[in-house]
């Protein structure tokens, strides 16, 4: 009996191996039927990027738009560097508007798309002279984004230069409207250029300019006679200005320090600055419309002097608009006005109410609410600076010690 229960047991156990067996062989057929799908798979997506690559999204085409800019469709091609053939997918768009704008100094905003399955579209429109750099024996002339779009040699070089771009742009302006309208104008491409080759260095892929000697400055002009579009800058020392690149100074903090005035009072809408002088730090001036001096001091506390600076010139320009004089900044909290020998007196209570996201002020500390008492008239105004809302309280007198000064 004994033996009739191992021999049942012994079967048994042989049927279940072979069962196991069989499971194990599907098993293996399975694995090895995915392992073949996925190879299929892998080789066709391959393929797929390879005839992509090679054959497929091959650019057939590159349309250009220069509606707002004064290089021509086929200088704007050849700077971008994409040719027909090239691989849609390859082609990096960023770096192509990058060369674009290093090649043709004068482009401003550079956009490059991809149109399915193999053109290109690029829009160039142009940047204007908006600041110059006043060095040695010559005007580095920079965009509103700080790239050197060319070189003169004088304030008169200067002038010419931004009418030329003004009478470009007035230009496109004028055809624009014309194709707009449906009417056509025969016009010639001529080059109207003024000739200011002497004086101007507009190639692109100019080799680096060094500047010798720190200590000199271009003297001699009156900086009054430069446009009132474009920023006379002294005081920063060049290191690098090739056309078409990022200025590049030697004293780097001064030119920063430049930026972040020009940010805070663009944001307070004194944007009509016509001349800066950052010899020294310490004492900074700035001229607004040819007109009025701005004693800025030290760089500190900007938005508070920039909101300081913005009230006296809306109360200065009610009395005029032709009103000249110089605004003091230089003492934290007060702003004074004079006009000849008088001296007006505005003193100014600062109030930050700030919502989220708390905005420090440009000195890295916390505002402080100040006070001050003066007879005469007072005025409040609110304006607002990015999250800030700034409530500036302001009390006029004459200041009998300056009459007649």
């Amino acid at each position: 009996m004994a033996d009739k229960r191992r021999s049942r047991a012994a079967a048994k156990s042989r049927e279940e191996l072979r069962r196991e067996n069989r499971e194990a062989l599907e098993r293996q057929k399975r694995r090895r039927h995915a392992v073949l799908v996925i190879g299929l798979v892998a080789v066709i997506v391959v393929a797929a990027v390879i005839l992509s690559l090679t054959v497929f999204f091959n650019i057939t085409a590159v349309e250009v738009d220069v509606s707002q800019s004064q290089y021509t469709a086929e200088q704007v091609r050849t700077a971008s560097g994409v040719e027909e053939g090239d691989n849609l997918f390859l082609m990096k768009r960023a770096e192509v508007a990058e060369e674009i704008g290093h090649k043709l100094p004068y482009s401003g905003e550079v956009t490059v798309k991809r149109k399915l399955p193999s053109k290109v579209r690029i829009y160039v429109e142009d940047s204007t002279v908006a600041n110059a750099v006043k060095y040695n024996d010559e005007y580095v002339l920079l965009n509103e984004n700080y790239k050197v779009l060319a070189k003169v040699g004088s304030i008169d070089s200067l002038n010419e230069l931004v009418e030329l771009q003004n009478k470009k742009a007035a230009e496109r302006k004028k055809a624009a409207s014309k194709k707009k309208t449906g009417t056509k104008e025969k016009t010639t491409k001529k080059a109207e250029e003024t000739d200011v080759s002497t004086t101007t260095t507009t190639a692109a892929g100019e080799s680096t300019t060094a500047f010798m000697g720190d200590n000199q400055i271009a003297g001699g002009e009156d900086l009054r006679k430069a446009t009132d579009q474009v920023c006379v800058i002294t005081g920063v020392k060049v290191k690098s200005a090739k056309v078409g690149y990022t200025l590049e100074a030697k004293n780097g903090k001064v030119f920063e320090t430049y930026q972040e005035i020009r940010a805070a009072m663009d944001r307070w809408g004194v944007r009509d600055i016509t001349s800066a002088d950052l010899t020294k730090v310490s004492d900074i001036q700035l001229t607004y419309q040819q007109r009025i001096t701005i004693l800025l001091g030290s760089a500190t506390g900007l938005d508070r002097k920039a909101a300081m600076c913005a009230k006296v010139i809306e109360e200065q320009d009610k009395i005029s608009k032709e009103q000249k004089g110089h605004i003091d900044l230089s003492i934290e909290g007060k702003a004074y006005f004079s006009e000849g020998g008088a001296t007006t007196r505005t003193t100014t209570t600062t109030v930050i109410e700030v919502t989220e996201p708390t905005v420090p002020d440009m000195t890295g500390e916390a505002s402080d609410s100040t006070s001050s008492t003066a007879a005469g008239g007072t005025t409040t105004v609110t304006q607002s600076a990015g999250n800030e809302d700034v409530s500036t309280t302001t009390s006029t007198t004459k200041d009998m010690a300056d009459i007649g000064g």
